[in-house]
């Protein structure tokens, strides 16, 4: 009697399914472009604080068990907005950005990091999302850059 490795099992399983009964969530189209993830953390800075909080909770549940992550702050914003805008020069090298859409999310990078560092401790605190008049900035900042990143899913080498 031969055994067979459990990860040659799962591998052989997986590729006997067809792509019709795979989850949506595993099909190479679900996972978003670079230029979707821009958009989406420049929406996700544009929406209100009440969506904010349920973004910024669901993000951290494995981290808080699905309860609130009011200790993690809002930084997280911020940060996925960092890590995508860094690639932008290459996005636009490569036919996924234009100048114009960079330009566009520019005043809002600059606003962000205005706003960095001990001096500013207050911002990066959760109720900060509802009262601290920054973040009515920083969303109609981004709700303005939002306006120029058209809702498409761009391929590499085919911007707008």
């Amino acid at each position: 009697m031969s055994a067979f490795h459990p990860l040659l099992v799962f591998t052989l399983s997986v590729r006997s399914q067809r792509i019709a009964d795979i989850p949506e969530t595993a099909k190479p189209d679900a996972v978003p472009t670079r230029f979707q993830q821009l958009r989406e953390a420049v929406a996700n800075l544009a929406a209100p604080a009440e969506e904010q909080v349920r973004y910024l909770d669901h993000s951290f549940k494995s981290l808080t068990g699905g309860g609130s992550a009011d200790g993690y702050g809002n930084d997280e914003l911020v940060l996925e907005l960092d890590d995508i805008f860094q690639a932008a020069n290459d996005m636009i090298e490569h036919g996924e950005l234009t100048e114009a859409e960079k330009g566009a999310i520019r005043p809002l990078d600059e606003l962000l990091t205005r706003w960095c560092g001990p001096d500013n401790a207050d911002f990066w605190r959760r109720e900060a999302l509802f009262h601290d008049a920054r973040w009515a900035d920083v969303r109609a900042c981004a709700a303005q850059a939002l306006a120029r990143l058209p809702d498409e899913r761009r391929a590499i080498g085919r911007s707008a």
